[in-house]
Parts: C-alpha cells; structure tokens; sequence
C-alpha cells in the first residue's frame, strides 16, 4: 500500500540526511563541512578590487574575513530565527567562500560594510597593479 508523502516530514527526513552526510564527511576529512555557499560578485576600479556578497540574515559579528596574498576567504554563519519553519528555502548553518583576486592586494587594507544583506569588502590593490582594461 503507499502511504501519501506529508510535505513537511519530507523536507525533515532530507534534513536529517544532510546532516548524517555532513557528519560522515567531517570523521572523514576531519574538516567541517560548509553548509551553503554564497554568491559573489567581483568587481575592479584603478584602486581597488570590490567583492559583493549575499548573506541575508547574516550578523557582521558572525563574518570572518581572512587575506592571504591575492587569496581571501569568508567564512561565518547564518542561525536559524526561532520558530518552526514551515518552507525553508534559505540555506542556515555554516559557509566558506574562497576566491583569488587577479592581482596582489595590500594585506590589511581591506574595507567592509553589510548593508541590506550584501557585503562589500573593498581591497586597495598593491601600487603598481595594471589598471583594468575596457572591454
């Protein structure tokens, strides 16, 4: 006999099944996975080199930032509001996005603001970096 599927105990079960795959990959690698990944958009004046981030629902004491040469990653963590979700569509938990810049910045320049729910984080390139090219 089939049973007819409630919507809700789906989306349960396929949450816990995440969770028992993400706790199988960190006995694994020994690294926590991300949960999510946010979208980026990057951009480049003479000056600087511009990331935008999506993290709606992200606190800024929540974000870590770290810069290595041209590298830099985010990483942080969306928390659940409370109550019980009824559609849940929005990613929670933790990310890490790492992105390497086309060119060298200089470390410890970097400049942030969440507004809205997008990030910026403006990187002042190293002096001598070629200007962008119109296209």
């Amino acid at each position: 006999m089939l049973e007819r599927l409630d919507r809700l105990e789906t989306l349960r079960k396929l949450k816990e099944l995440q969770d028992r795959i993400a706790e199988l990959a960190y006995r694994l690698t020994g690294e926590e996975p991300a949960a999510w990944v946010p979208r980026v958009d990057l951009l480049e004046d003479e000056d600087h080199y511009i990331l935008l981030v999506d993290l709606p629902g992200v606190r800024p004491e929540d974000l870590e930032l770290l810069e290595e040469g041209n590298r830099v990653t985010l990483a942080g963590v969306r928390h659940p509001l409370p109550g019980t979700y009824l559609l849940e569509e929005r990613p929670m938990g933790t990310f890490r996005r790492t992105l390497d810049l086309p060119g060298p910045i200089e470390e410890g320049t970097a400049q942030a603001a969440l507004r809205q729910g997008v990030l910026e984080v403006r990187f002042r390139k190293r002096p001598g970096t070629p200007l962008p090219v119109a296209q």
